[in-house]
């Protein structure tokens, strides 16, 4: 599948861009529509309106908003996924590895925070994550973490007498809760570019230091 224009965010990314092909058009205006109104309340009407175009042309692409809404999961998390792997399987420590894995995911809120809110909103929050092919994606996701957390096992780096998948789960927890307070807006955030971005990358530190060392002091006490 080829990449698409939104999968994962990226600084080159975040400007505006040309609409091109009307399908990619409808998908970026279901996004819009679906975080500033909710799936529920979001009509089909809403979305040819955000697009520009003609009422009866949405369905010429797509059968109905849950289409349009898995369609969004599906490829938009594809390419979520390849550049999570990427990062698996590229060079580095774990330490660095997770780090760059969390800074993508807080990116992908910064530049992109109507994907993120449909995301944990409207997709993960729903049934609809438990239908086969969002089990199959996020499947993907936690072997992605696995194979991360064994290869350090396997380096040293990190204790080889603890259940990779377990490790991978509270990770991804822990990206999971921060990112759902970020779309909640559950705390200050900085408003400059500049600082959300030192913002993020110091959050994504932090989440990786305390997987990795936990929460005590250096003398071992609370």
């Amino acid at each position: 599948m080829a990449r698409s224009l939104t999968a994962v965010p990226s600084e080159d990314e975040s400007a505006p861009r040309p609409r091109g092909e009307k399908r990619e058009r409808i998908l970026e205006a279901s996004i819009q529509v679906f975080a500033r109104k909710g799936f529920h309340r979001a009509r089909v009407s809403d979305i040819a309106a955000e697009a520009e175009i003609a009422y009866g042309l949405v369905y010429h692409y797509f059968k109905n908003k849950d289409e349009i809404l898995a369609t969004i999961f599906e490829e938009r998390w594809s390419g979520f996924l390849d550049a999570i792997e990427a990062i698996g399987r590229g060079p580095g420590t774990v330490r660095n590895q997770l780090v760059s894995i969390a800074t993508l995911i807080l990116n992908a809120f910064r530049l992109r925070p109507e994907w993120v809110k449909v995301l944990v909103l409207e997709i993960q929050r729903s049934s609809r994550f438990a239908e086969p092919a969002q089990q199959q994606a996020v499947a993907r996701l936690f072997e992605a973490f696995e194979r991360i957390v064994r290869g350090g096992q396997e380096r040293g780096e990190l204790r080889p007498d603890f259940d990779a998948r377990v490790g991978a789960a509270l990770f991804l927890g822990a990206i999971d809760l921060v990112i759902t307070s970020l779309v909640l807006k559950v705390g200050e955030i900085p408003e400059e570019d500049q600082a959300q971005r030192a913002y993020y990358l110091d959050v994504a530190q932090q989440i990786v230091d305390i997987f990795l060392n936990g929460t005590t002091g250096a003398d071992g006490t609370a």
